[in-house]
């Protein structure tokens, strides 16, 4: 088995204070790991036991690279970076209250940020002397996109190559990339969308699993369905995803 999170050390995790990422933070900081927790509004409030917070709009490009600049610097130690922070509009592309500033952001948090991310914390774990891994968080629509929310499933079918192009480049390292695709999950960013929906805690610990048994790709909940589905019918996700 794989030595990812067996031992108590220190996980990184954007997109902390509600969903997935909270449900991530809480698991991990049980299991006696330290949290660099990112954040728009982490450490508003009480900061919980072993964590560090770096408040961070990661729809801003330059504020992402000076901060990663300053947590690569201050933990070295970080073994497992967890790129879990997404943005989702719900609306259609021609839809009039959409303006070019809000599909800029949704692709900056989405996409462009994850890759900044690796850019500054791949030294950082290329030089430790045990198993290291980004984890990048996507979704079954990454594969299946719906009608709606065209540019998150774009945005996220993107992440997804980026995925695999990053881990052909760690190959040969200590370094694993691992892609989390999530089914529909019950989280703020979900409210009124869609029934049948997986709890964070479920997902989030779904999501440790996978690291821990060091999978390249961990299908959670229901999106397990979908590589079987793929090779014998995949005319059925595609049409159940486009009416999402």
């Amino acid at each position: 088995m794989s030595q990812l999170l067996s031992q108590p050390g220190t996980v990184l995790i954007t997109g902390t204070t509600s969903g997935v990422g909270s449900a991530l933070a809480a698991q991990l900081r049980a299991a006696g790991h330290r949290v660099i927790a990112v954040a728009r509004r982490v450490g508003e409030g009480d900061v919980p036991p072993n964590t560090v917070p770096y408040p961070c709009d990661l729809a801003d490009p330059q504020a992402t690279e000076a901060l990663f600049a300053q947590i690569a610097a201050n933990h070295p130690d970080i073994s497992v970076v967890i790129n879990n922070a997404g943005v989702q509009i719900a609306a259609r592309l021609d839809d009039p209250a959409l303006n070019a500033a809000a599909l800029e952001g949704e692709i900056a948090v989405n996409l462009l940020a994850p890759a900044i991310i690796a850019r500054a914390m791949l030294p950082v774990l290329r030089a430790q002397d045990r198993p290291t891994a980004i984890v990048n968080v996507t979704s079954g629509l990454a594969i299946y996109p719906k009608t709606t929310t065209a540019l998150y499933c774009a945005s996220k079918a993107a992440l997804r190559s980026l995925t695999q192009s990053l881990r052909y480049q760690a190959e040969g390292t200590r370094v694993q990339v691992i892609e989390a695709i999530l089914p529909l999950v019950d989280t703020p960013m979900t409210v009124g969308r869609g029934s049948g929906k997986m709890s964070a805690e479920d997902c989030a610990a779904a999501i440790i699993t996978g690291i821990r048994r060091s999978q390249d790709e961990v299908y959670i909940g229901k999106a397990r369905l979908l590589p079987w589905l793929d090779r014998i019918a995949p005319a059925i996700p595609r049409a159940k995803l486009k009416r999402s």
